[in-house]
Formats: C-alpha cells, structure tokens, sequence
C-alpha cells in the first residue's frame, strides 16, 4: 500500500512536495505570530519579500499570498496596479509515459542524440590521443637509440665525436699512403720496363 501524504485534507503526490507544504505551513505560522498584521508597511514588506523569492508553492502558502493581498488592497495602502502578482511556481513532478507530450518526447531523443554525438568525439579524441602517444613514443625510441641525442648531450659524446672524426681521418690518410704507393711502384715498374726495351 502507497503512504499517503496528507495535511488538513489536502493530498500530495510525493513526498517533497508533502514535506515542502509542511515547511510552508511552519514559516506561515511564524510569520503571523511575530508579525504585527495591523502594520500595512509589515505586511507589504512580507507579501513583496515572499513574491520576489517566490517563496511559496503549495496551496497553504499561495492561499496565505491571496489573504496579504486582499488585506492589503482592503486597507487601500496599496492600488492593485502597483502590487505585485502572486508568482505560480509548478512543484516538480514525475511526468508519466501515458502523459507525456511531444516537446518532451522530442526533448528525450536529441539529448540521446547529443549523448551519441559526445560519445563519438569522446572515441574520435581518444583515438587521437592513441596515435599521438605511439608517435611520441617511436620517436623518444628512435632518439634515445641514435649514438647522439638528447639523452647523450650530458655524456662526453663530444669526446667520442672527436675520436670517431680523428679515426676516420687517420684511416683516410693510410688509405690514401697506400694508393700513393702503388702508384710508385707501378711508376717503377713502367720506368724499369722502359729501360729493358
């Protein structure tokens, strides 16, 4: 069995809204206690706060708005035209699928389409994000394995620059003695050839 919410034979639907007219009811009756109802000046003073800050929904709060209205109005401190409206806030509640309207329904299906789209960008970024880190990463594997890199600048690899260009240098040097001597000793052996002829 369903739990009824009820106060002074009127029915709520659900609970906040049984607890929110409770709550009105407490506030409507420290107001009038503290309040002197004779001072226009403090009624108007509540009426105006209470519709500014829509303070009250329920029945209890909209009929004590109606009752500081035609108070104020029957003491003639206010004209109609100069105070303001009471403010009809609707309480919230659950729609049911029978009673559902089209707005509504048309509302549900492009926030489920804007909830497809984010979750494709969220798959694209993703996706983005993956390919950038395995670029990334190749290239700090490349770098790091290359003889001289960002991670050798600290090491002596000027050191090892300038004993890998002697080495060349040297070996480029004893490559080229050795042509030169082969060269000489051709020469010779031409020069010795001649002569026998």
């Amino acid at each position: 069995m369903s739990q009824k919410y009820e106060i002074d034979g009127y029915s709520f639907e659900s609970r906040s809204e049984y607890e929110r007219a409770q709550k009105e009811k407490e506030t409507i009756l420290y107001l009038t206690s503290n309040t002197n109802m004779g001072d226009m000046k403090a009624v108007y003073k509540i009426y105006k706060q209470a519709a500014e800050k829509k303070s009250f929904r329920t029945v209890f709060g909209l009929t004590y708005m109606e009752n500081l209205r035609k108070r104020l109005l029957g003491s003639e401190f206010i004209t109609e035209d100069l105070l303001e409206p009471i403010p009809v806030v609707q309480t919230e509640s659950k729609p049911s699928d029978r009673g559902m309207t089209a707005n509504t329904a048309t509302g549900k299906r492009k926030q489920a389409e804007e909830v497809l789209k984010r979750k494709a960008n969220n798959k694209v970024k993703n996706f983005l994000i993956a390919v950038l880190i395995v670029i990334i990463g190749v290239m700090v594997f490349i770098t790091y394995k290359s003889q001289y890199s960002v991670f050798t600048y600290f090491t002596n690899y000027k050191e090892n620059m300038r004993e890998e260009l002697i080495n060349e240098y040297e070996e480029w040097t004893n490559e080229l003695e050795e042509r030169e001597s082969k060269v000489e000793e051709r020469e010779k052996k031409l020069e010795q050839e001649e002569k026998q002829r």
